[in-house]
């Protein structure tokens, strides 16, 4: 017997798993599909920006998120070579957000906490180690078949592919991801090391064609320590070559300990749309960008606040056309807006060789200007957004 759900959610990251806990906080049948044995715990993005707040408050996990996690209220940039340096304080954003700061937290313990709301309700369920091999239309639905070492098929009213820039979903349906592949590697380090007393605040991008890289401060002593390299070095040595890398950034010679290390290539592609049928795709499985500056994962919650109450109201009975719309709309602000400004941060941080440029734009941040302009330039990302859920205790 085939079981029957009202929707499939394909991937137990962030995306997709903020997505089964939206929906069936609407009181619709979820089921979640994991291919890994459990929700993967390496480096990956650690920012929740101020404006993405709200929607995580509308799901009901910013308290938990609050709570296991750590606010910064200001940014650096450094430019290496010269030692000219610019901190951005969030303290504007005072005039319109009760939350004028930044969470940093990694996403699988986000994932953990979505999980955790998830669970408790009755209507969803998550089956773990449940690797999707194939999806396609029937009659008034979508069949999910699951493959691994235990092999089952699933019947949904709509699936949702949340399963990263390798989407088997994306993949089954037969669309498209163009885009091209960075040539570099980054390599997201977790790491004990004194980075404060090498006067780096809570969150610094060091602007550096050879040395580049993003710090942020994740816990009392552990930061997130992201550097790119040539793709031609051999990947089983990262490690080795990780202390070379320190030293150049001039910092003080003090016993360091790698918790973790992650070695990725970095993209940016996008799939040729973002619905087939009563198939979405949402987050990296849609569109996949380097993650400087945070806009992959950013990008992919708004693409979770957007869709929620549209796909919910289809559920219930809407002319299914708000979904196109949806698609349209979140494939167009990737294409505008998140890919091109990612590319512009990533070649900011890793490859200008203009260093007077560096530096004049760190010295440009340094200009006192008004509040509303200060405001408008840390709002920069929110043309990323397209929509809010309703709050999950307006739902009942």
């Amino acid at each position: 017997m085939v079981s029957a759900h009202d929707v499939v959610v394909v991937g137990a990251g962030p995306v997709g798993a903020l997505t089964a806990l939206g929906l069936a906080q609407r009181g619709h049948e979820v089921l979640l599909l994991e291919s890994a044995p459990e929700p993967a715990a390496s480096p990956r993005a650690i920012v929740y920006y101020w404006h993405v707040l709200e929607g995580l408050d509308a799901l009901g996990v910013l308290e938990d998120i609050d709570g296991r996690g750590l606010r910064n209220t200001a940014f650096r940039n450094r430019v290496l070579a010269t030692g000219d340096e610019a901190v951005v304080s969030l303290a504007p954003l005072v005039s319109i957000t009760s939350r004028p700061w930044n969470i940093h937290l990694g996403q699988h313990e986000v994932v953990r906490i979505a999980l955790e709301h998830l669970i408790r309700l009755p209507n969803a369920e998550l089956r773990l180690g449940a690797p999707v091999v194939d999806v396609r239309a029937a009659a008034d639905g979508v069949v999910v078949e699951v493959g691994g070492a235990d092999p089952d098929r699933f019947r949904a009213s709509w699936v949702v592919g949340a399963d990263g820039a390798r989407s088997t979903v994306r993949a089954s349906l037969g669309i498209t991801f163009e885009g091209m592949t960075w040539d570099d590697r980054f390599v997201a380090t977790d790491l004990r090391y004194p980075f404060d007393e090498a006067g780096l605040g809570n969150a610094t991008m060091i602007m550096d064609p050879e040395h580049g890289c993003v710090v942020a401060r994740i816990g009392a002593d552990l930061w997130r320590w992201t550097w790119g390299e040539p793709a031609g070095l051999p990947v089983e040595t990262v490690a080795e070559r990780l202390p070379g890398r320190l030293a150049a950034l001039g910092f003080p010679d003090h016993p360091w300990e790698i918790v973790a290390a992650t070695p990725y290539r970095m993209h940016q592609r996008a799939a040729d749309r973002m619905r087939a049928g009563r198939v979405l795709l949402a987050g990296d499985a849609a569109h996949a960008t380097n993650p400087t500056g945070g806009l992959g994962l950013t990008s992919g919650m708004y693409d979770v606040f957007a869709l929620l109450d549209p796909l919910d109201a289809v559920l219930r009975g809407a002319d299914d056309a708000v979904l196109d719309a949806w698609a349209a709309e979140r494939l167009r602000i990737f294409t505008e807006h998140a890919s091109p400004m990612a590319t512009a941060s990533k070649h900011r941080v890793y490859d200008e060789t203009d260093r007077e440029a560096l530096v004049r734009f760190v010295r440009g941040a340094t200009v006192p200007v008004a509040d509303d302009e200060a405001i408008r330039r840390l709002s920069a990302m929110t043309v990323l957004r397209s929509g809010f859920p309703r709050h999950h205790t307006d739902l009942a």
